[in-house]
C-alpha cells in the first residue's frame, strides 16, 4: 500500500472518530498488512505493555483484513504518524533542506525515498 493511500485511510478513520459516525468507523484499522518496501533495524527494542499491545493491534488487523500485518508495518506506520505530528520535527527537517546540510539523511514528504519505504523491526 502506497504511503498517500496509507495516510488517506488513517485520516479517513480520524474523521470517522470526530464527526461521530457509525461504530463500524470506529473499528477500521490505521494500519493495512499490505505496507511497502521494509528494511531491517537490528537489536531493536521496545517496552513490554508496549509489545502487548503491538501483539493486540496485530490480531486486530487481522480480524478486520483477514491478515495478520508483521509488526515493522506497525511499526512504521506509528513513526510515520510521530513524524507527521511533530511540528518541531518538521521545522527542523525543511531549515537542514534550505542550508544544504543532508547530514541528517532526512528525505523531504513525497520524495522517492520517502514513500512506501517502512522499517521492519527484528522481533528475535
Amino acid at each position: 500500500m502506497a504511503k498517500n493511500e496509507t495516510k488517506q485511510g488513517r485520516e479517513e478513520s480520524k474523521n470517522f472518530r470526530r464527526n461521530g459516525s457509525t461504530e463500524v468507523a470506529e473499528s477500521m484499522p490505521l494500519v493495512s498488512a499490505k505496507r511497502g518496501k521494509f528494511e531491517t533495524i537490528e537489536r531493536a527494542q521496545v517496552e513490554a505493555l508496549v509489545f502487548a499491545r503491538l501483539e493486540g493491534y496485530k490480531a486486530f488487523v487481522a480480524e478486520i483484513e483477514g491478515e495478520e500485518p508483521e509488526a515493522g508495518a506497525i511499526i512504521s506506520a506509528g513513526l510515520e504518524m510521530l513524524f507527521d505530528a511533530d511540528r518541531g520535527f518538521e521545522h527542523w527537517v525543511a531549515e537542514r533542506r534550505k542550508k544544504g546540510k543532508n547530514g541528517a539523511q532526512v528525505p523531504a514528504k513525497g520524495t522517492p525515498e520517502n514513500t512506501g519505504a517502512s522499517a521492519r523491526v527484528a522481533t528475535a
